[in-house]
């Protein structure tokens, strides 16, 4: 025997499976008059690990879960379930395996679609790999090539059989030629496979167009007509159960009614606590069927609109070709592969007409696997007892009128925590998620199980931010004493009864048929919910979440704060009350940064100039009397002078001396020409 908790949970689970189906299959054999189609002929593992958790949880049972549990005490455990699960005539059982059946396919009708598209294709899967593998070219080989893509259409498209020649010559009659098998066996696998895709929709659209002008589409199913003819009895039967459901339900509380208030009932050999039972599964069921009825209408609109749209499509393919012999494909091609898409949707539509109307069929077994017998007398005591199964909406001014009176009881009382919710205090009144469905706690608890729905009329109680419904005003009363004794209350009566866990929807203290249902393994924690359930979330939180302000006197500057501190405190006029010492000196630490001298130089330009002295000359003897040199003979001195008015060191004179014409001679300095010349030129 597994030795950890987790296997043994494993092995009660395997074991409580294989002994419940052969429970079941040897009851089949022995009674083959009272089995039918719809009769599940397994146990599933959810099922099994229900009802571990149930009877665990049970506290009538005395399973400590506290504990590990012995070897006895899992072989006990494993005989109360088989005996439970295989039960007959036991509405609690009935209400069990119908919610596990339920929550398990009716969620699943999208996954189970797309298992059916995928056996569709898978079908066609051998014949299609025969295809694209073809890589000779050969008469022989297109002519059997050729065969079997006119196959793969006709097998992948569902608009006829390929052993009908009508059907056949149709398909090959307009819509390719053998001549273009040569380039279809070069391509690649992947480009085979999306040819033979779109020209299977292609070969669809244009059988679908010929079949609606009459001049062809032979072996065509009509869906359209498949599909309203599936709805109308799929209603049908969604109709009948809902009206039997909401007439036994009536029944079944004017019963509970009469057996609980009239001073002596004649009740017979009528069991209340199955009564009771009963009730709770045909709650359950008009739960089921309603969302029945809610996707039946659905489907019906969904229909409609595919058949709006075929006859769009259509009309304008008889626009298009009309009196024409030849059309761009462009302009006709992608009509055809919307016909055929439309026609996909269908299938679709029909696959799921069936789903459902098998879900109706089985949800009927169930109701079928047990009988309440009710005496005649006890039935005909109990009609002045019959009322409405769900109370009527008064106007909102009339609740708000009611909600108050319930104030008032309530405030008497003096309970704590408790407030009254109506139209006037929040939006969207009637829309408020109530808990435990919307049935009356109260009820529930005084009347051992009963299940009646609560009376919004009169106004919610809100007890920890959580929601409360209630029969009536006595009973709003009671629970607002002693709130948390009820709500404890309820728990416990679903321990002992667990086809109320998914009635009641107490999925936060209990794991639901749909956790079950995706637990990859079922331990001992997930069992008996010991262990919160949690999901992956993820949010986004603004990165801004207070407005944008600019403080413009807003300074990161350390310094310039230091500044204005200073400015602040105003040292200038503050007294020195302290004194510096060698110790305090160095208790802080300053740090100055500098830098290093660079040693540069740098070249500038002398400027200079020169000034060369102007010549003067200066002749002697050119008037007057003849000088003693001679009559025709004259003299010239040079006269030259610096720039600053002093002779040249070369000029006609020392340094510092002026020079005369008078005295020239006499130094016997500067250049002295001589010229002689006739006076009389």
């Amino acid at each position: 025997m597994p030795s950890s908790s987790d296997d043994v949970i494993k092995f009660i689970i395997k074991d409580i499976v294989s002994r419940s189906n052969i429970v079941l299959k040897a009851r089949r054999a022995s009674e083959p008059s009272t089995s039918t189609d719809h009769e599940p002929t397994t146990i599933s593992d959810t099922l099994a690990a229900f009802m571990v958790r149930a009877v665990v949880l049970d506290p009538t049972n005395g399973f400590r879960i506290e504990h590990e549990l012995a070897k006895d005490e899992v072989e006990r455990l494993i005989k109360l379930c088989v005996d439970r699960i295989t039960a007959v005539d036991s509405p609690v059982m009935a209400t069990v395996r119908m919610q596990v059946y339920f929550d398990t396919n009716f969620p699943a009708q999208a996954d189970f679609l797309h298992s059916e598209n995928v056996q569709r294709a898978t079908a066609c899967g051998p014949l299609l790999r025969e295809i694209v593998e073809v890589k000779t070219k050969a008469i022989p080989v297109y002519e059997a090539l050729y065969r079997k893509i006119v196959s793969y259409l006709l097998l992948s498209s569902h608009v006829g059989s390929p052993t009908d020649m009508r059907v056949v010559r149709e398909t090959t009659g307009t819509h390719f030629g053998i001549s273009e098998l040569s380039a279809f066996i070069s391509l690649p696998r992947q480009e085979k496979e999306a040819q033979l895709s779109g020209l299977a929709k292609l070969v669809t659209g244009i059988r679908l167009f010929n079949k609606m002008l009459g001049k062809g589409g032979e072996g065509i199913d009509d869906l359209p007509k498949l599909c309203n003819d599936q709805i109308d009895e799929l209603s049908s039967i969604v109709g009948d159960l809902t009206r039997d459901t909401e007439e036994t339900i009536q029944t079944y509380l004017a019963l509970a009614d009469y057996a609980d208030t009239a001073p002596r009932p004649e009740l017979g050999n009528l069991s209340l606590p199955k009564l009771r039972s009963a009730i709770v599964f045909r709650r359950e069921l008009l739960i089921y069927v309603d969302a029945l009825q809610e996707q039946t209408m659905d489907s019906r609109q969904t229909l409609s609109d595919l058949a709006n749209k075929f006859e769009e499509v259509v009309r304008d393919l008889k626009i298009t070709c009309r009196a024409k012999t030849a059309v761009p494909v462009d302009q006709v091609y992608p009509q055809f592969i919307l016909l055929s898409n439309l026609w996909n949707g269908y299938m679709d539509e029909l696959f799921l007409l069936s789903f459902r109307k098998g879900i109706c069929h089985t949800l009927q077994w169930h109701l079928n696997s047990f009988v309440v017998n009710v005496p005649a007398v006890t039935l005909a005591h109990s009609q002045s007892y019959k009322k409405e199964i769900e109370p009527s909406i008064w106007p909102d001014s009339k609740v708000i009128a009611k909600a108050s009176e319930l104030m008032a009881a309530v405030s008497i009382v003096g309970a704590k925590g408790i407030e009254i919710i109506h139209p006037g205090t929040t939006t969207q009144y009637w829309t408020l998620p109530v808990e435990y469905g919307g049935f009356c706690p109260h009820t529930l608890l005084q009347r051992d199980g009963l299940v009646v729905p609560g009376d919004k009329n009169l106004g919610l109680i809100r007890h920890r931010d959580k929601l409360f419904a209630f029969a009536c005003e006595e009973a709003a009363r009671d629970f607002s004493r002693n709130a948390d004794r009820y709500i404890e209350g309820v728990l416990e009566m679903a321990k002992r009864s667990p086809d109320l866990v998914q009635l009641l929807h107490l999925y936060a203290y209990f794991p639901t048929v749909e956790a079950l249902e995706k637990a990859k393994s079922f331990t001992r924690q997930r069992l008996l919910g010991h262990v919160p359930l949690t999901s992956d979330m993820g949010c986004q939180v603004d990165t801004h979440i207070v407005d944008a302000n600019i403080d413009p006197k807003y300074q990161w500057n350390e310094w310039e704060l230091r500044r204005r501190g200073l400015m602040l405190v105003n040292l200038r006029t503050k007294a020195t009350h302290s004194m510096q010492t060698d110790r305090s000196h160095y208790r802080r630490d300053n740090d100055t940064q500098h830098y290093e001298a660079k040693a540069q130089s740098t070249q500038t330009m002398h400027t200079s100039y020169t000034d060369t002295p102007s010549l003067k000359t200066y002749m002697k003897g050119l008037r007057g009397e003849p000088s003693a040199l001679g009559a025709k003979s004259f003299q010239m001195a040079d006269l030259t002078v610096d720039h600053d008015g002093k002779p040249v060191p070369y000029g006609g004179g020392g340094y510092g001396n002026r020079m005369t014409v008078d005295n020239m001679e006499k130094m016997g300095v500067g250049r002295v020409l001589v010229s002689k010349m006739d006076r009389g030129t």
